[in-house]
C-alpha cells in the first residue's frame, strides 16, 4: 500500500491528541504534557517515605518541595511556549510567510499553504510514498531540508567562501565544527569549506592534538593544513584566499593586536568574515574592539569573543551564559571561573556561521556553583517571594540567572542544534524572553493550528487507513461466511442421511427411492434443520452445557451412571443391568455385576 508523505509512524507511537501535531526541532509540544506523566516528589513521598505526621502522608516540607517543584515547571512550560513561537516566527521569516493580517491585506501565502507546499514537493510523487515514510525507487526525492522544514530557521551568514584561516589555535574542536562532518549531529548548511589552514607556533605540538582517528575517517584530514605562524598575526600573504579568518589572542595583547587585524581585514580583497577570540578577559571592556569595528563594513564583518581562563578539564554541557559583552559586569565576568574550551572552540565555530553574531562583541562564561544552585528553585516571587526579619520583600538577585537556565534547559531539551541555541541566545536572548513574558504575541495562526496541508494529509492517510480496514474486515467476514455455509451443508448431509435410514425402517419412503434422490428431495428443509443445528452448537448455552458435561464426567470411567451422561447411553446400561440381573441374580454381588457391565 503506497501512501502519502506524513510521519504515520508517529501516529502509531504518539499516545492521544499529540498523533498529528507538526514536528518542530524540538519536543516542546510533547515536554508541555510532561507533569501530567511524572511521578512528582509528593507522589513519590506518599510512597515509599513515613513522615513525622503518619505514615505515608507528606508533611509541611514535602508539600512545600512539591510546591516548589511544580511551580518551576510551570516557568519552564513559559520558556517552551517562547521557543515554540521563535520558532514559528523563523521558519515564516526563512520561507517568507505571512502573518494573519497581512494574509487578509495581501492575499499572501499563509503559514498553513506553504507548509502544504513544502510538503508536496518533498514528497513530489505524492501517494507513491510508502507507509513508514519510504519511497518507490528514487529516495533522494526526500532531502534533509524537507524534514527539517518546521524547526528552527537561525539566520545564516551568506559568503564564507571555501577558505578559511585559523591563527593562534587549531583546537580540535574548532576544527570539527569548521569540517562540518560530524556523525550523528547536525551539519551547518553555509559551511562548505574545502580548505582549513591553521597557522600556529608548534606545529608538532597541534597535529598531535588535532590529528586523530576521528579526523581521518570525517575527512579532515582531507582539508586541513597546518603550517607554522610568523607571527601573532598572519601576513598580508597568508591572508590570501581566505574567505574568514578566526584568530585566538590575549587579552594583554588585544589593545596592540585588534587594531592590525582590523588593518589586515580592511586590505584583504578576499576576506570578507573575521571572528576574534580574545582569552583573559576580566572586563566588560576589550581594547581595540572599537577599531576592528569602526574598520569593518561593506568589506567585511567582524566578531568579537571575549572569555576568561580557559579549562580543557571543565565538563561540557554545563550551565554558562552567552551574550552581549557591554550587557555583564565585571564582577560576572570575575566570578565565573572561566569556561570549558571545548564549549568555547564550539562556539566561537558557530558564531561563525550566524548573522546575528556580525559585528558583535560577545562574552561567555559558566556560572558560580551558587548560581547553579539557585537555578533549581523557582523565581523568588509571588507565594515564593523571600522577605527578611521585619517583612520586608528581599529582590531575587538570581532571577535573571533562573530566567536563562530555564531558557538554556529548554533549548537542550528540545533539541535545538548547537548553531540554533547561539543565535536564540544572541539574536533574542533573556531580553528577548523578558519581553515575551511581559507582553506574550497574539498568535493568530500558532504552530499547531496553521498546519492544515499537513492535516489534510494526515486526513487522506486516515481514509486510506480506513479503507483498507474495511476492506480487510469484508475479506475476513466473507470467508468466516464460507466456513459456516460449508459447516451448514456438512450438517445438511448428515441429517438427511440420518432422516432416510429413519423413514425406510418405518416404512415411509418409497423402496425406490435411492438415497441421493432422498436427500434432493428434502435438501431446503436439511438446510434449515442444519442451520439451526448450527446456531445451537454455537450457542453459549451449547458451550455451557458441554463444560458442565465435561466437569460430570471426570472420574466417570469407574461409574455406570453419573449426571449429564448421554441419556441413550444410560438406556443402553440400563437394559444391560435388567439383563445381567435376570441371568445372575443369585450367584453375583452388586459389585461384581458393575464390574461385568463396566467391561462390555
Amino acid at each position: 500500500m503506497k501512501l502519502l508523505r506524513s510521519t504515520f509512524i508517529a501516529f502509531c507511537l504518539t499516545p492521544g491528541a499529540l498523533a498529528f501535531t507538526a514536528t518542530t526541532n524540538c519536543l516542546s509540544k510533547t515536554n508541555a504534557a510532561a507533569p501530567a506523566k511524572f511521578t512528582t516528589q509528593l507522589q513519590m513521598s506518599s510512597i515509599s517515605v513515613k513522615s513525622p505526621s503518619g505514615e505515608g502522608i507528606p508533611d509541611e516540607d514535602q508539600i512545600l518541595k512539591e510546591k516548589l517543584f511544580r511551580q518551576v515547571l510551570q516557568e519552564k512550560n513559559v520558556v517552551m511556549d517562547f521557543l515554540d513561537f521563535i520558532t514559528e516566527e523563523s521558519i515564516k521569516a526563512t520561507y517568507g510567510i505571512a502573518s494573519a493580517v497581512e494574509e487578509e491585506e495581501t492575499g499572501a501565502e499563509s503559514f498553513a499553504e506553504v507548509l502544504a507546499e513544502k510538503a508536496a514537493e518533498a514528497g513530489s510523487s505524492g501517494d507513491n510514498i510508502g507507509l513508514f515514510g519510504g519511497g518507490d525507487a528514487d529516495s533522494s526525492s526526500t532531502s534533509m531540508e524537507d524534514i527539517k522544514e518546521t524547526r528552527y530557521q537561525p539566520n545564516l551568514r551568506s559568503d564564507l567562501g571555501s577558505t578559511v584561516l585559523v591563527s593562534g589555535t587549531a583546537d580540535a574542536s574548532l576544527l570539527k565544527v569548521l569540517n562540518n562532518n560530524l556523525f550523528g549531529q547536525d551539519n551547518i548548511n553555509n559551511f562548505q569549506f574545502t580548505k582549513i589552514q591553521a597557522l600556529v607556533e608548534n606545529v608538532a605540538l597541534a597535529k598531535k592534538t588535532a590529528i586523530s582517528r576521528e579526523a581521518r575517517y570525517s575527512g579532515l584530514l582531507d582539508k586541513l593544513s597546518i603550517e607554522p605562524s610568523s607571527g601573532a598575526l598572519p601576513a598580508a600573504a597568508e591572508l590570501e584566499g581566505a574567505s574568514s579568518w578566526i584568530a585566538q589572542i590575549s587579552s594583554t595583547d588585544a589593545a596592540t593586536l585588534l587594531p592590525q587585524v582590523a588593518e589586515l581585514a580592511k586590505n584583504s580583497n578576499d576576506l570578507k568574515h573575521v571572528i576574534v577570540l580574545v582569552t583573559g578577559v576580566t572586563s566588560n571592556a576589550v581594547e581595540g574592539w572599537d577599531a576592528l569595528e569602526a574598520a569593518s563594513g561593506d568589506n567585511f564583518q567582524c566578531t568579537l569573543v571575549a572569555v576568561g581562563e580557559l579549562f580543557t578539564d571543565a565538563k561540557e554541557g554545563g550551565l554558562y551564559h552567552v551574550g552581549k559583552l557591554a550587557d555583564v559586569t565585571d564582577a560576572n565576568l570575575a566570578s565565573s571561573g572561566g569556561m570549558s574550551s571545548n564549549e568555547v572552540y564550539q562556539l566561537l565555530g558557530h558564531a561563525l556561521a550566524l548573522k546575528s553574531t556580525s559585528n558583535q562583541a560577545l562574552t561567555a562564561y559558566s556560572y558560580s556553583k551558587a548560581a547553579i544552585e539557585a537555578v533549581a528553585s523557582p523565581y523568588a516571587e509571588g507565594e515564593f517571594t523571600a522577605r527578611d526579619e521585619d517583612g520586608n520583600e528581599i529582590v531575587d538577585e538570581m532571577k535573571e540567572v533562573k530566567m536563562y537556565g530555564r531558557l538554556l534547559q529548554g533549548l537542550r531539551e528540545i533539541g535545538f542544534t548547537r548553531t540554533a541555541e547561539l543565535d536564540v541566545l544572541v539574536e533574542k536572548g533573556l531580553e528577548g524572553f523578558q519581553e515575551f513574558m511581559a507582553n506574550p504575541p497574539k498568535r493568530e495562526d500558532t504552530f499547531t493550528l496553521a498546519k492544515a496541508g499537513r492535516d489534510e494529509q494526515d486526513e487522506k492517510i486516515m481514509a486510506i487507513l480506513e479503507a483498507e480496514i474495511a476492506k480487510t474486515e469484508a475479506e475476513k467476514k466473507a470467508e468466516e461466511e464460507a466456513i459456516k455455509k460449508g459447516e451448514i451443508e456438512v450438517i445438511a448431509q448428515q441429517w438427511a442421511i440420518k432422516e432416510y435410514s429413519l423413514r425406510s425402517i418405518g416404512g415411509d419412503v418409497d423402496p425406490s427411492v435411492t438415497e441421493i434422490d432422498f436427500i434432493k428431495s428434502v435438501w431446503d428443509q436439511a438446510l434449515v434443520e442444519a442451520e439451526n443445528t448450527y446456531d445451537y452448537i454455537n450457542s453459549a448455552e451449547y458451550k455451557k452445557q458441554q463444560e458442565k458435561t465435561a466437569k460430570d464426567a471426570i472420574g466417570s470411567e469407574n461409574k455406570l451412571f453419573w449426571n449429564g451422561m448421554d441419556p441413550l447411553l444410560r438406556k443402553k446400561r440400563e437394559a444391560m443391568v435388567d439383563k445381567v440381573k435376570k441371568q445372575y441374580m443369585d450367584l453375583l454381588s452388586e459389585e461384581e455385576l458393575e464390574a461385568i457391565i463396566l467391561s462390555e
